[in-house]
C-alpha cells in the first residue's frame, strides 16, 4: 500500500498509521439506501473507494481518459487556479478552507453531544480531549496541511484520531460502530456537499464553455 503510486499524497499518513483502516473499511462498505443492493449503492460506494484511492475521476484523469476533448498541458484548479487539478489537490485547495473549518467545527459540537449523551460516566472530560484533538484544530491559515487529518476526511478515510475517541468513550462494540457510523455518515454527506459536489458543479460549468459534454464522453473514440 505504500508503494501505490496514486496514495503518494498521504504516504507519510500511512506510514505513521494515522489512518484506521478498520472503520475506513466499515464506512466503505455502508449502506444507508433502502435495498441491499441498488445501482445507487454501488455508485455511492464506488465514488467512495475512488476518492479513498485518488483515483476519482478529476480534470487531469478525464484529460487522460479523452485527451481530444480536454486542452493541452496541466490544467489549473476550477477553483483557485494556483494548482494542478487532481485528486491530491482536492481538500487542499485554499478556496475550500472557510468550508472544511465549517464543517470541522460543527463536527466536534456534534461529537460532543453524540459522545455526551451515549457515556454511561458522563465524563466531562470529552469537551476537552475532542477540543485538543488534532482532526479539530481549525487554526490553520489559508488552506488546509496536508498534514492535517482532516485531509484524510476530505478523501473519505477514517483518521485514528476521530476512532480513539470512540474507543475512549463507547465501550460496547456494536454500539460503537452504531454510533460511528451515524455521526460519519452525516460529517461526510456535509464534505461530500461542500467540497466535492460543489467541485464538479463548477467543472461541468467550465466543460460546457468547452463543450464537453456526457455524450461526448460516452461515444468518444481514441
Amino acid at each position: 500500500m505504500v508503494n501505490n503510486k496514486a496514495l503518494s499524497p498521504i504516504k507519510q499518513q500511512i506510514i505513521d498509521g494515522d489512518i484506521d483502516w478498520t472503520f475506513t473499511k466499515e464506512w466503505l462498505n455502508s449502506n444507508d439506501q433502502d435495498a441491499l443492493c441498488s445501482a445507487k449503492l454501488s455508485k455511492q460506494q464506488g465514488n467512495r473507494i475512488k476518492k479513498c484511492n485518488f483515483i476519482y475521476p478529476t480534470i487531469d484523469i478525464q484529460q487522460c481518459n479523452y485527451p481530444r476533448l480536454y486542452p493541452l498541458g496541466s490544467i489549473p484548479c476550477i477553483e483557485c487556479a494556483n494548482a494542478h487539478d487532481d485528486n491530491m489537490h482536492v481538500g487542499l485547495c485554499r478556496e475550500h478552507s472557510n468550508q472544511i473549518k465549517n464543517i470541522l467545527t460543527r463536527a466536534a459540537h456534534d461529537l460532543q453531544e453524540l459522545i455526551m449523551k451515549n457515556t454511561k460516566d458522563k465524563n466531562f472530560t470529552v469537551k476537552d480531549i475532542i477540543k485538543t484533538t488534532p482532526l479539530f484544530d481549525i487554526s490553520f491559515v489559508d488552506a488546509l496541511p496536508q498534514s492535517h487529518p482532516g485531509y484524510l476526511l476530505i478523501h473519505h478515510l477514517v483518521p485514528s484520531d476521530l476512532t480513539k475517541i470512540f474507543n475512549i468513550y463507547i465501550n460496547d462494540k456494536k454500539l460503537r460502530f452504531s454510533l460511528f457510523s451515524k455521526f460519519f455518515s452525516t460529517l461526510m454527506s456535509s464534505i461530500d456537499t461542500l467540497i466535492w459536489t460543489r467541485r464538479a458543479s463548477l467543472i461541468k460549468q467550465w466543460e460546457n464553455t468547452l463543450s464537453i459534454t456526457k455524450n461526448k464522453k460516452r461515444f468518444y473514440r481514441k
